[in-house]
């Protein structure tokens, strides 16, 4: 093999380059996009805003099938901490219709003592604050252990229950938020999420 073809190959004559520098430069420029990487999470979030014991568990989740999240000392949850989102067009198992009903396990739960606003509102602010009470249902509920205190069946075959997580009445907190109303027995007329 001639001299111009072996550098052509990458290999010396006589033998193996043996350069390390390539290989150092690349595992440099990974250190770098991984710090960088951390660097602009850091700078979009204080600390005090990421929930550690979410990544955490995410990271865990990830890297093994083994992980079973377990719910916080002293709470007695019936579910354990899960991904939720909000419910798409396929089966729903755990996911959030709107902002008083969800499905976990597989059962579908209507919120009891609120109403919320409804998806297919009857304006485009009802429209919009329904979303924005579907959105923090799933933060509510989503990566927290969850309890049910079952009140039997709604009209349509829900169950209908108080749901808690360990910060507190999900249905207290919709409220204070000015995402839910208490419920009056029927439906909340337009007015109230239709105001200007």
């Amino acid at each position: 093999m001639t001299e111009s073809a072996t550098r052509l190959r990458g290999t010396a004559p006589g033998g193996p380059r043996g350069d390390t520098g390539a290989y150092l430069q690349i595992a440099l420029a990974l250190i770098v996009v991984a710090g960088f990487g951390s660097g602009i999470v850091w700078l979009l979030r204080s600390p005090a805003e990421i929930d550690l014991a979410r990544v955490g568990g995410l990271v865990d989740h990830m890297t093994t099938s083994a992980y079973t999240p377990v719910a916080r000392p002293g709470f007695q949850a019936d579910f354990l901490p899960r991904h939720v989102s909000v419910c798409g067009s396929g089966r729903r198992i755990d996911c959030v219709v709107d902002g008083d009903t969800l499905w976990l396990d597989g059962e579908k739960i209507r919120i009891a003592g609120i109403d919320a606003p409804e998806v297919k509102g009857r304006c485009p602010a009802e429209i919009v604050r329904a979303d924005e009470a579907t959105r923090a249902l799933v933060r509510l509920v989503s990566g927290s252990p969850v309890r049910l205190h079952r009140q039997g069946e709604d009209r349509f075959g829900r169950t209908l229950a108080d749901v808690e997580t360990p910060r507190g009445d999900v249905g207290e907190i919709l409220v204070a938020l000015e995402l839910a109303a208490r419920w009056r027995g029927r439906r909340e007329p337009a007015e109230t999420w239709c105001r200007g």
